[in-house]
C-alpha cells in the first residue's frame, strides 16, 4: 500500500489481493460521504463536516503504511494532513506472485537470513540467532495489526529454522 500527494488529490495505491483493500474501500464508500466509482478508481470528495474524520484516516493510514515500509517521515504526514480536502483516489494495483517466495532465498542459505557467516562459531551464531529471535516474536510485537503480526510469525519461523539448520550442521562438523 502506498500513499502519494498529488497537486490535485491524493492517491492510495493498494493491492486487489491486500488485507487493507477492503478496509480501505468500505471506508472511503461507507464512512464518508461522496464517492464514486470510475473506470476501476474509487473517488472520494471532502465535505466540510468530514474534515477530522479525513484526517484521521490519514493518520491511521499513514502509519500503516510506515509500519509495513518501516519508515516514518514526519514532514510527509504533516503534509497529507494539510492536504485532507483534496479529493482521495483509491486504484488498485495487481500484484503479480513472485515465481520463488522470499523465504525460499532464505532456506538455502540460512546463514544469510541470520546474517552469519559460515566460518563463526555456533556460539556467535546462538547470539545473533536469539537477537533476530527476540525482535521478530510475535509477542513482542506492540502493533495490533494482523498483517504485520502474520508477517513477524513467519520470519520468527524462518529463523528458527535456519538456526535449526546450521545447528544441526554444525553439530555434524563437531562429530566427524
Amino acid at each position: 500500500m502506498r500513499l502519494h500527494i498529488m497537486p490535485h488529490c491524493i492517491i492510495i495505491r493498494v493491492a486487489e489481493n491486500s488485507p487493507f483493500s477492503l478496509h480501505v474501500k468500505t471506508f472511503l464508500s461507507e464512512n464518508l460521504s461522496r464517492s464514486f466509482w470510475v473506470n476501476e478508481t474509487l473517488i472520494n470528495i471532502c465535505t466540510p463536516f468530514e474534515t477530522q474524520k479525513r484526517q484521521a484516516f490519514l493518520t491511521k493510514l499513514y502509519y500503516t503504511c510506515a509500519n509495513i515500509s518501516r519508515t516514518h517521515d514526519a514532514s510527509f504526514l504533516k503534509k497529507l494532513l494539510l492536504a485532507c480536502h483534496k479529493p482521495i483516489k483509491l486504484m488498485h494495483t495487481k500484484r503479480t506472485p513472485s515465481p520463488t517466495p522470499k523465504h525460499d532465498a532464505h532456506s538455502k542459505n540460512p546463514y544469510r537470513l541470520l546474517k552469519a557467516h559460515p566460518d563463526e562459531s555456533l556460539h556467535t551464531i546462538r547470539k545473533k540467532y536469539l537477537q533476530l529471535a527476540k525482535e521478530f516474536h510475535p509477542d513482542t510485537l506492540v502493533d495490533e495489526n494482523p498483517f504485520m503480526r502474520q508477517r513477524h510469525t513467519e520470519m520468527f519461523q524462518h529463523i528458527q529454522e535456519a538456526y535449526a539448520t546450521i545447528k544441526a550442521e554444525k553439530i555434524k562438523e563437531n562429530v566427524a
